[in-house]
């Protein structure tokens, strides 16, 4: 069961990067999956992981990319800003998730769940600081993103030459979507629709409640998505496969 979910998740994977990438090649260097978009009116490309200049044609249908030169004078900056400055979003925002679900399955668990801490040594005052966490950790992880995406933006211009990769663009699409995301699901907790700041436990079941509870979660899964996505792609572009 579990063998057949993970294929189903590989195809459809694989199914969303055809449709991000297109057609696609294999830097023979450092095995980096480019796109043909990326490819010039005379067919090269640089590739932006190892620096080598690919000439790209397609006989048969079949791509072959050959080594030309080397970009040897590429900008190699001793301190990488970006890559350092985007460990607080991605390793903050999955925790504020698994915070939320916490005080999600306290809330359901009403009396048991606080018994239960109770037991371990807490209160109904640990659950209230929970929330308070949740909300810092979204808080830094959202608010400290212009920052990671400014710093990539500086990375794009200086070491990659301004040149447009497509896996740059997905990055540019995923970081916006991630604030978008991340900005509601901030908006939602800080305003108090979803958890009570009093208690920590869902504010209410009335029908707006439900509903700000429900986009809540679902920006922050939505995010969660982005995030990863943002990890893997930028994995990909500066350490390669």
């Amino acid at each position: 069961m579990l063998a057949d979910l993970m294929r189903l998740f590989g195809r459809v994977v694989e199914r969303c990067k055809r449709l991000a990438y297109g057609r696609t090649f294999v830097c023979p260097v450092c095995h980096l999956e480019l796109s043909f978009a990326d490819l010039d009116g005379n067919g090269l490309a640089v590739c932006p992981l190892c620096g080598a200049v690919l000439s790209v044609e397609a006989p048969y249908g079949h791509p072959v990319p050959v080594v030309m030169d080397m970009e040897i004078l590429r900008a190699q900056p001793k301190l990488r800003l970006h890559p350092l400055a985007s460990h607080l979003p991605i390793g903050l925002f999955p925790f504020a998730l698994l915070g939320a679900l916490a005080l999600l399955a306290f809330s359901v668990a009403g009396g048991t769940a606080l018994r239960v801490l109770e037991a371990l040594g807490g209160s109904a005052a640990t659950v209230a600081m929970l929330e308070r966490v949740t909300l810092l950790l979204l808080a830094v992880s959202v608010l400290f993103s212009p920052l990671t995406i400014a710093a990539g933006i500086w990375d794009w211009r200086h070491r990659y030459g301004k040149r447009p990769y497509r896996i740059i663009r997905l990055k540019l699409v995923f970081a916006a979507a991630f604030v978008a995301l991340g900005a509601a699901a901030l908006a939602l907790h800080a305003s108090g629709a979803v958890f009570s700041p009093a208690t920590g436990l869902l504010a209410g079941a009335a029908p707006l409640q439900a509903v700000a509870a429900a986009a809540y979660f679902a920006a922050l899964g939505l995010g969660t998505i982005a995030i990863a996505t943002l990890g893997h792609v930028g994995g990909n572009l500066v350490f390669g496969k």
